[in-house]
Formats: structure tokens, sequence, C-alpha cells
């Protein structure tokens, strides 16, 4: 094995010699596409509170809650594993990868306020954010902390 192999294999190791995670940019920004081009388009008008399933929900759950909920954890974990493949540690690859969705997040908001049949709305900001902070933290978690000899988290 030659030096350039040896700083291969390095990289695709952590600090602690455990393997990364790993993860592409390229398809974070495809998902971040995805993400955006379904947030331009017209949502059917279906009401909050209890659909045809007779099941009653908060009205501050909307059709498309769900939607925010999960997209934007799914982005945010795709931007941590990237992060993680770039380099960087747990922890701080999280904050990478839930950033890069609150900030794809909020941007579709500003984007959506102008267009007629949509609009912009806190709710679904923070919502967003919600999401991403659930991303992030499922990746931290399936990734693991080093851990001391005793198995306590360092």
């Amino acid at each position: 094995m030659n030096d350039s192999d040896d700083a291969a294999t390095r990289r695709k190791r952590d600090r602690h010699g455990r393997k990364r995670l790993g993860g592409s940019w390229r398809s974070t920004a495809a998902f971040a596409a995805l993400v955006v081009i379904a947030s331009l388009v017209p949502v059917p008008a279906v009401g909050s509170g209890s659909g045809g399933s007779g099941v009653a929900l908060p009205a501050w759950i909307g059709f498309t809650t769900p939607f925010h909920l999960v997209g934007y954890a799914v982005l945010a974990a795709l931007a941590t594993r990237a992060a993680i493949g770039s380099g960087r540690e747990s922890v701080a690859a999280a904050a990478v990868g839930i950033g890069v969705a609150v900030a794809v997040g909020f941007g579709v908001e500003l984007v959506q306020a102008p267009i007629a049949w949509r609009s912009f709305a806190w709710g679904d900001a923070a919502v967003n954010a919600v999401g991403a902070g659930i991303g992030g933290a499922a990746v931290l978690a399936g990734a693991g902390y080093p851990r001391s000899a005793g198995g306590e988290r360092r």
C-alpha cells in the first residue's frame, strides 16, 4: 500500500477509527431540489381537522404538515451524512445538516410568499425546523459517539 492509499483509507475513518457513514452532497442537492419543486406546485384544497377518515386532528395539523416534517428530516439526514463524509465530526455534521435543511425550508417559505396558490407560513417554517432537528438527531444517534473504556459517552 502506498501513501495515497493510506490517506484514502484514513479519510474513510473518523479520528476514533470508526468507518464514516459518508454521503453525497450531490444526492443532498437533488433531494433539496425535489423538495423545492414540490413546494411550488399547487396543493389541492384539503381542510385540516377531521377528514374522511373520521379522525379529528388539531386545527394546526394541516394536509401538508407530515410532508414538511418528513421531507426536512430526510433533507437534514442527507446533509448530515454528506457533512460526515466530508470529514466533519458527528456533532458538527449534524449542525451543518440541520442548518442546511432549516435554510432551505425558510428559503422555500420566502419563495412561496408571492405565489398566488402558496403562501409564507411561520408554522410551516417551524415544522420544517422540527423535521430538520429530527433528521440530524437520527443520523447523530446512528453514528454513535466515542465511548470510554467504561462504556460512557465522552
